[in-house]
């Protein structure tokens, strides 16, 4: 049974979406709400697993990362070798998502790589473990990606645009920083006293390294990880393939997408497709709207589409080192 939430709660869920290192007493007066009831829901949907974990947004190409997505079809395997599949995936260094699919794909794993021998050095790891469970394979690179505030979560909200995939200059990273990265990927609303506790550093260090991270682009937010399952939610994913695309029609696509309340990604990729959008809805009729919308306004330039259902999400971690 799907867990009650009300328009509060969907209005706490969305601030935290924005920003999920806003304290209780920011959120409280944005929401018309008293800290303490904030608080109190906040823990109410951490309980009902609507809400997973709170993370730092990282920029993966400012650290000098690609992003490659691999999409596995699969054949002649049981559930428990899928099991160990999924299992060894989720173990391997720099994958940023995993998740199960229903469509034409089964399973999709999206990595971290600084270059190509080092992804081919991965891919072959894989297909020589796995490869007689794996019927089709389809890789693809993600060029650039836009992420938006879940806009779908309060009426007439307008979605938040953050850029991901994009950065001109390579940032290093010391101990501190990679130790604090790993703490915010999966405790993104963890005070700097604690995190100062851990690491063994003062609070005001911890206050520095993340503005110096954010002013370097490394950082681009802190979000909330949303169980869309237990809110009820269908996830898809939108593969697009186009044709006499311009400068000028891509910008129209991007505004277009911008204006979509259901979509929480846009990227823009070199493979077998051109666009992927992920799409989070309540409705059939939702996902159908945005599907008409795209039909209607690039009628020649869609040259063929798929829609995919995502089933479960394994990881999402945007700093899994």
């Amino acid at each position: 049974m799907t867990p009650t939430i009300d328009l509060k709660d969907r209005k706490i869920l969305y601030e935290l979406d924005r920003d999920s290192r806003q304290a209780n007493k920011q959120i409280a007066h944005k929401v018309g709400l008293s800290e303490q009831v904030v608080g109190n829901r906040i823990k109410r949907l951490l309980d009902l697993k609507i809400i997973d974990y709170f993370y730092v947004k990282i920029n993966p190409a400012t650290l000098g990362y690609m992003h490659i997505k691999i999409y596995l079809r699969l054949h002649n395997i049981t559930k428990e070798k899928e099991d160990l599949l999924v299992q060894d995936l989720n173990s391997q260094p720099g994958v940023f998502w995993l998740a199960s699919l229903r469509g034409k794909y089964d399973l999709e794993v999206s990595i971290y790589v600084k270059n190509l021998s080092e992804f081919s050095q991965k891919y072959d790891e894989l297909l020589g473990k796995w490869g007689e469970y794996i019927l089709e394979r389809n890789v693809v690179l993600l060029e650039k990606a836009y992420t938006y505030t879940k806009a779908y979560l309060v009426p007439l909200q307008k979605p938040e645009l953050f850029i991901y995939g994009e950065g001109k200059e390579i940032v290093s990273l010391d101990n501190i920083d990679f130790s604090l990265l790993h703490i915010l990927s999966k405790e993104g609303r963890k005070s700097l006293v604690e995190i100062a506790t851990q690491l063994k550093i003062s609070s005001d260090t911890i206050r520095y390294r993340i503005r110096h991270l954010q002013q370097k682009k490394v950082i681009t937010g802190f979000s909330v990880k949303l169980n869309f399952k237990n809110m009820g939610h269908n996830y898809h994913l939108i593969l697009l393939k186009l044709q006499n695309m311009n400068k000028e029609k891509y910008a129209k696509l991007e505004s277009l997408a911008k204006l979509n309340k259901n979509l929480i990604i846009y990227m823009k990729t070199l493979g077998d497709h051109d666009i992927e959008l992920e799409v989070e809805t309540a409705s059939k009729e939702e996902l159908d709207l945005l599907l008409k919308s795209l039909r209607d306004n690039f009628v020649m330039e869609i040259k063929d589409y798929e829609i995919i259902e995502v089933i479960n999400e394994y990881q999402m971690n945007y700093f899994p080192f």
